[in-house]
């Protein structure tokens, strides 16, 4: 039986198709390398299986379509190890480990030593059971990739999805990170779909491999079928020998003697948007998300806009306040926009976990109040999505508030990684990407820029 059925699923940005009517399978206990040039579709892949883009075709999981699993059997089945996960340098390994267990607490559970045992547990396999005290801002390249395999493990999901799991390790690392994953794959029975860059890596741990090109599958089967020297420079535009090791492949790049192939590369083909049928909103709901910075300040610039069309605006603030209080409050506020910072600090900066979740409830509930009454033209919704993703608050009912919601109310959410039930119902959804960040250079936020 197959553990995750890709059906002609197809992924768009705009005009840009990135996923173009993706057929895949990966069998029960495999490990399915995805490859391809950058740009290939491999993330959005992982992401439509992890139920994080919104998508055509069918995904299915262990036989359940993606749409009939709830967010929490999801989390159940389904753990992934993202590229540049979000990790709050004064949160301690085993604070961060234990997010992992949030699929399987109940709506007001919290961890119990059941809970704790199986993180200490995961940590002493992972050779990462001397961390377990360890602030997450004080971890090497490799061990910091230990513990966010950790919190996937403790998932207890069957399935795992790698974005790029050795990315930004040296050479020692990477071997390292995988042979550990071959090995918890081995002796727990997981079924891993990963996306790679490294070729010589996928061809060493991959069962089988599936290249990418221009959001379709352009050639699948084991490694020593796909990973050929005329595949690579077809697809990559690279030059490349091909060595065998047994049933495994190695790819190495050999220098060019005239430079990069004569003929010009090809452009990424971009097709015209069809023309749409415009239509008046009575109002808008847009998300705000990603990685990259700049998702409240895009919402604040949306606040301004509004206040200009003398709009009456409320914000609501689900965790920035105090010493973060953002510099864009002074000046709301003296434009007459009503502001509630409700929350109580960033979450992993928390003395007291729960007497957080219980601030975050109280704010929901302050701005469910908000949204029903219809008082307000503009609802802007800060860093929501924190307080959904750690299970405090449930992503079907912060949906169906919206939904409900009189028909002149717009509503702006703000947050890393909206939950697809928020994106399925925005009608504007912008993803920022993060390519570069001064803090993860050791530089402090600066009042001004940052906040």
């Amino acid at each position: 039986m197959s553990a995750v059925t890709l059906d002609r699923v197809s992924v768009s940005a705009g005009p840009v198709h990135i996923l173009r009517e993706l057929d895949l399978e990966v069998a029960g206990g495999e490990w399915l390398a995805l490859i391809g040039p950058n740009g290939a579709g491999k993330t959005t892949a992982l992401r439509a299986v992890a139920g994080l883009v919104r998508h055509q075709g069918r995904v299915v999981i262990d036989g359940v379509p993606l749409e009939r699993l709830g967010r929490r059997a999801l989390a159940r089945a389904v753990a992934m190890v993202p590229q540049s996960p979000v990790l709050p340098p004064a949160l301690t390994v085993t604070q961060y480990v234990l997010l992992g267990r949030t699929p399987h607490l109940g709506y007001m559970g919290r961890e119990g030593r059941s809970d704790r045992d199986l993180v200490a547990e995961t940590l002493e396999r992972l050779d990462a059971g001397h961390l377990a005290a360890r602030q997450l801002g004080h971890l090497s390249g490799g061990e910091r990739q230990r513990v966010v395999i950790a919190r996937a493990l403790v998932q207890r999901a069957r399935i795992v999805l790698l974005d790029e799991p050795t990315s930004a390790l040296d050479v020692g690392h990477q071997q390292e990170v995988l042979e550990l994953v071959a090995a918890l794959r081995r002796d727990e029975r997981l079924t891993v779909l990963s996306a790679m860059h490294d070729l010589t890596l996928a061809g060493q741990f991959a069962d089988r491999v599936v290249l990418l090109s221009g959001g379709r599958a352009v050639v699948a089967g084991p490694p020593r079928e796909v990973l050929t020297a005329e595949a690579i420079n077809t697809h990559y535009r690279a030059s490349v020998r091909v060595l065998s090791d047994g049933e495994r492949s190695v790819v190495v790049p050999t220098r060019r003697e005239h430079g990069p192939a004569n003929e010009p590369a090809q452009p990424v083909p971009v097709e015209a948007p069809a023309p749409i049928a415009r239509r008046r909103a009575s109002s808008l709901v847009v998300v705000n998300t990603g990685d990259g910075k700049g998702k409240s300040t895009a919402g604040f610039g949306i606040v301004m806009r509004a206040v200009a069309r003398d709009w009456r605006v409320i914000v609501i603030q689900f965790i920035k306040s105090g010493r973060w209080k953002t510099g864009e409050e002074k000046v709301c506020r003296q434009l007459g926009v009503e502001w509630w910072s409700i929350g109580d600090g960033f979450t992993w900066e928390s003395s007291d976990l729960s007497e957080t979740e219980l601030v975050a409830r109280a704010a929901w509930d302050s701005a469910q109040a908000a949204i029903a009454s219809g008082a307000y033209d503009l609802v802007l919704l800060d860093e929501l999505t924190y307080p959904v993703n750690w299970g405090w608050l449930d992503a079907d009912q912060v949906a169906a508030a919206v939904e409900g919601r009189p028909p002149r109310v717009n509503v702006v959410i703000t947050g890393r990684d909206a939950p697809r039930r928020l994106l399925e119902l925005a009608d504007t959804a912008t993803e920022m990407v993060k390519l570069r960040h001064a803090y993860d250079t050791g530089v402090i936020a600066r009042r001004g820029i940052d906040f």
